[in-house]
């Protein structure tokens, strides 16, 4: 009985190694899918990740992007709930929930992931530039340009928050200041033909 015992845990032991080797390779597979662009067959490796390690918040995590990458947000949204359910203190799910909530164009709650990000970790300036964006698509002035000059204070180089910085002070009709946000943005990352034209419209008026 004792020999059988042994026998028993050591052949558990070697499923529960290959089963992990099995997860881990899945998840390699379905990284090099999206980086090679192949969205479905990404999801299929997921999936199969998923399947092996129900528990495991990265699988839900990976999955739920590949959704997000597709547009499929409804699908994004539940693999992404689930991946913060099962581990609360993980960044990477808030900041992927609010980015699928800000292209449902639900603002509020796009708002609240990404402040339960920052309250995890606050010294992203990605993350301080996305909650300041759906701010002032909120119409939340004030409160958008605080948060796009704590990202900017983060990280200069990031023309998208100089960018938004620019549309907020146009909207606050401090047309000065917005031409230099929006030449910031410009000379930050040129291809930024949004500020470009905003700043030419701005010109114009002048």
């Amino acid at each position: 009985m004792g020999l059988a015992a042994v026998v028993t845990a050591t052949a558990l032991g070697w499923m529960a190694v290959g089963q992990e080797r099995e997860f881990r390779r899945l998840l390699l597979a379905g990284d090099l899918a999206v980086v090679e662009g192949r969205s479905v067959e990404a999801i299929e490796a997921f999936s199969g990740a998923v399947a092996l390690r129900p528990d495991a918040m990265v699988a839900y995590l990976k999955r739920g992007d590949a959704h997000r990458r597709r547009a499929e947000l409804s699908a994004a949204l539940r693999d992404l709930n689930r991946a913060h359910a099962l581990d609360r203190s993980a960044p990477e799910p808030l900041e992927r929930l609010g980015d699928v909530t800000a292209a449902l164009g639900r603002h509020a709650d796009a708002i609240q992931h990404y402040r339960d990000y920052l309250s995890l970790d606050d010294r992203s300036a990605t993350i301080n530039y996305k909650l300041g964006l759906a701010l002032y698509r909120s119409g939340r002035l004030d409160a958008a340009l605080a948060s796009l000059r704590r990202a900017i204070l983060l990280d200069g180089t990031l023309g998208e928050s100089h960018y938004v910085m620019g549309l907020v002070l146009r909207d606050q009709g401090q047309s000065r200041d917005a031409r230099a946000a929006l030449t910031l943005a410009i000379q930050t990352r040129p291809t930024l033909a949004g500020a470009q034209l905003a700043l030419a419209e701005l010109e114009r008026r002048a």
